[in-house]
């Protein structure tokens, strides 16, 4: 017997509000009821406050409020103070908390063309850049303190600042928040040793993210992207509101630092709220890169055919009665993991509602539910009784999203054996659909196949619009993922490397373009957690005392984007001055195009998979330097530099800014023999000189030249 969920009303103030509300989402609306049916005494949320509006007056109810990213801010509210969500006029937008689950690094900084960057080969300015002085941010699990990836063999020197950790419960936790264990200085964290077990064990996933990112290798051999860059790692709780909380804190340890920030997420969902960068989560991302921090996240994982064909999607014609119908595969058809069901989520088009239902087939036998519209919202709970199995099922239906005013269903139905089929219909508008695994722990972003399995009327799914969250937030660099460029052993060149079978595409459905860039995932060799509970054998190994550190291969746009992390770490070290939208255009303009990505950055094209192609460190922290001006040459105190020196025929100067400026040359006792402008680079012929040694100035910086 069907039930709708009318216990809702009943339960507090805002869910008596519900109905009408334009607050928030009809996700929260349910979470927050199963919250409070399982006892909980407090809800974390993430809320948008109007402008000027003080945050101690939701304090002084009893309210915390955590991170601020702008107008947006994570709030823990006791269960009697639910009411004032809805009430207070000064709450525009709030949105529950949503939990989550919780290529060889060598050929990865060829690929990159990092190792130019760190030698200083074909740079402007023959400077080196290793990432001194830039804060790199990993928001992830599975941490070693210890390893010597980023420590010196001694482990001393280390590079992690600090480390918080959201899981250890004993304190002290940071400053402004009341909750995990921040770890500070070489003693302690040599103490803790690595993260605690949390809700994925004793994992490794950060540590192998924090090697690609920053890891100094051994003896030079798998170094990372920016290996002199100081660390800062997070383990993080299992919902956005502890993702916030993380950065916020990052972000305080960069600024009382005078240091630029750049924040690793090697993780994404699909199920936390809008799909079109119009999330809270998503507007707190780009209100923190307004104010200079840059975020990198994975693009996904789900672009293998026919496994991950986990989108379809139908434009309905007013003029045509059509209905789309689809096969759901099971998880574990297709993965190694132990699913409890199955997450058909639907995203409509603005001001066109649709309808939708699930049906289970055996054989043929045919068992369905009601077909389901978005006219109103509606949250139900019901089982389809099918001859001795029952399988129960969870409906989210909302008339229009309050963040992007979309028609929305969530469809969330119990593991069986039974094939499920979506069907779904509307008179007008584009209806997506995605189907995702749902695991015990409301974690999970694998995406499992829409297929027809050569029915007549049915539709395959397809790897579109993969692009989960945060890596939807405008701001965000999504990276794809690519298996490295290799040396050709026989020729000089390289043996390109194509997409990666699993690298997630877009765009979002609001047609924003996404990914970014692409960067190596394949088979990328890094650091391994040595207190992991999981079994590496080890590609490389580095025996210190007793324990065998060790370096192995992972898979996944969790590996890319630590490249393209440590690429903006290079370029934060040559110009800190960047502003965010500056790193976008510079990654975009200065994508690295071949035989596999096509000539997408001369014509101007976006490819779904590529982005605007390879990450191309070398161009990007050339195009960086180029725009450096005079006075911040100056402030940062780059060196006039003058090839060859002493020289007799030609002098190159190089300026190490892209500012065109007045260079004037001096003999050693002051008279000038050449004053002409310059930008970046000069050459000049000097085989008339007189021997001795002449003063090159441009505003306040000097060299010394001896011509011969």
């Amino acid at each position: 017997m069907k039930r709708i969920l009318l216990t809702l009303l009943t339960m507090s103030a805002l869910m008596g509000a519900a109905a009408q509300t334009t607050k928030c989402g009809i996700d929260t609306r349910a979470l927050v009821a199963e919250e409070l049916t399982s006892g909980a005494t407090q809800i974390r949320f993430l809320a948008k406050l109007a402008p000027g509006f003080n945050p101690s007056a939701l304090e002084k109810e009893g309210i915390t409020v955590g991170a601020r990213a702008g107008n947006i801010v994570t709030l823990t509210v006791p269960v009697e103070k639910l009411d004032l969500l809805e009430n207070n006029k000064q709450i525009l937008q709030y949105s529950i908390s949503h939990r989550i689950a919780a290529p060889l690094c060598n050929n990865n900084r060829i690929d990159t063309r990092t190792d130019s960057v760190q030698n200083g080969w074909g740079i402007l300015g023959d400077t080196t850049y290793t990432g001194r002085g830039v804060y790199i941010g990993i928001t992830d699990w599975g941490f070693d303190y210890t390893h010597p990836n980023y420590n010196s063999a001694g482990l001393t020197n280390l590079r992690v600042v600090k480390a918080w950790d959201h899981f250890r419960l004993e304190g002290p936790a940071p400053q402004g928040f009341n909750y995990g264990t921040e770890i500070t200085g070489t003693t302690d964290l040599h103490r803790y040793q690595c993260d605690t077990i949390n809700f994925y064990g004793r994992h490794t996933h950060g540590t192998h993210v924090a090697g690609i990112c920053a890891g100094r290798g051994k003896q030079g051999n798998q170094v990372g992207q920016a290996p002199d860059a100081n660390l800062l790692f997070c383990t993080f709780g299992l919902s956005e509101a502890e993702w916030m909380d993380g950065v916020a804190w990052m972000r305080q340890v960069a600024q009382d630092s005078a240091r630029r920030l750049v924040v690793n997420s090697s993780w994404g969902m699909y199920s936390f709220s809008t799909l079109d960068g119009t999330s809270l989560l998503s507007q707190a991302i780009n209100n923190w890169s307004d104010e200079g921090t840059v975020f990198c996240t994975s693009a996904g994982n789900n672009g293998t055919q026919p496994y991950s064909a986990f989108h379809v999607s139908r434009t309905f014609r007013n003029d045509t009665i059509d209905t789309l119908r689809t096969i759901a595969r099971r998880a574990s058809e297709i993965y190694v993991i132990t699913e409890v069901g199955q997450s058909l989520i639907l995203w409509g088009t603005e001001g066109h509602d649709f309808s939708a239902g699930v049906r289970l087939q055996q054989g043929e036998n045919i068992w369905q539910s009601p077909m389901l519209t978005t006219a109103s919202d509606t949250i139900i709970y019901d089982t389809i009784h099918c001859n001795g199995t029952n399988v129960a099922y969870r409906a989210l239906i909302e008339h229009a999203n309050p963040f992007d005013n979309r028609p929305h269903m969530q469809i969330d139905v119990a593991k069986s054996n039974l094939e499920l089929q979506l069907f779904i219909t509307a008179t007008e508008g584009t209806v997506h659909a995605w189907n995702l695994a749902t695991l015990a722990n409301r974690a999970g972003n694998q995406g499992c196949g829409f297929t027809s399995r050569n029915r007549e009327g049915f539709t395959d799914g397809d790897i579109l619009y993969g692009i989960g969250e945060p890596a939807c937030a405008a701001q965000n660099i999504s990276v794809a993922a690519h298996t490295s460029d290799k040396r050709n052993s026989d020729t000089t060149g390289f043996i390109t490397g194509n997409i990666a079978s699993f690298s997630s595409s877009g765009p979002l459905i609001d047609g924003t373009l996404k990914p970014e860039i692409s960067a190596p995932g394949v088979a990328v060799v890094s650091s391994i957690n040595f207190f992991t509970d999981q079994h590496y054998d080890g590609v490389m190994s580095w025996t210190l005392g007793i324990n065998r550190y060790i370096w192995d291969k992972m898979d996944g746009t969790s590996m890319s984007c630590p490249a393209v992390t440590g690429v903006v770490a290079l370029m934060l070290e040559a110009n800190p001055a960047l502003t965010v939208s500056q790193i976008r255009e510079i990654i975009r303009t200065t994508a690295r195009n071949d035989d596999k990505t096509g000539p997408l950055v001369e014509t101007n094209t976006h490819d779904l998979r590529w982005g605007w192609g390879k990450i191309d460190a070398l161009a990007a922290v050339n195009e960086a330097v180029s725009r450096i001006g005079i006075n911040q040459a100056e402030t940062l105190g780059r060196k006039l530099t003058l090839y060859p020196n002493p020289a007799c025929n030609s002098v190159v100067v190089k300026t190490g800014c892209g500012e065109r400026e007045q260079m004037s040359v001096y003999t050693i006792d002051g008279r000038r023999v050449l004053q002409t402008p310059v930008c970046m680079e000069a050459v000049l012929d000097i085989s008339r000189w007189e021997r001795g040694v002449y003063i090159v100035r441009i505003g306040s910086r000097t060299g010394k030249l001896i011509v011969k």
